[in-house]
């Protein structure tokens, strides 16, 4: 019985003190403003192509540059390693990476757009135009 507590003891003191490596990646937060470039990528990022639908889009936190994943599937969609994503967008762009968009659900936040929600989301089928005068409304675009 004694083992037991200490067993239980121990699992308690685990759950509440250590640290969860297993969390969801983070998404950037603050002032974003992307440039020209940036958004005509995250318009091509959005509409996909045949058998590629979003996954995952990084952009610098300049918002000068980006990268992007696509999935081979609509559903059960993984954009893999977010470490490695991370890695990857700072070595193509030489700085710092956060997660602009999951999907077609932009995920940064800032003082207007709280990142889920109907307002965050990117209708594929919307013109450029209308992206980017969503983007405006939402704060990443002038």
């Amino acid at each position: 019985m004694y083992k037991i507590i200490i067993i239980f003891k121990f699992i308690i003191i685990l759950f509440f003190f250590t640290n969860n490596s297993f969390a969801a990646p983070k998404h950037g937060t603050g002032e974003l403003k992307l440039s020209y470039s940036t958004v005509n990528y995250f318009i091509r990022y959005i509409r996909g192509e045949q058998f590629k639908y979003p996954a995952v889009f990084y952009v610098t936190v300049d918002g000068s540059s980006a990268t992007f994943w696509y999935c081979s599937e609509m559903t059960n969609c993984r954009s893999g390693s977010h470490v490695k994503n991370l890695e990857t967008c700072s070595r193509n762009t030489g700085m710092e990476c956060n997660i602009f968009a999951r999907r077609r659900t932009i995920k940064w936040q800032n003082d207007i757009n709280p990142g889920k929600g109907k307002i965050s989301k990117i209708n594929s089928k919307w013109s450029d135009e209308e992206i980017r005068a969503h983007l405006k409304k939402l704060g990443f675009y002038d």
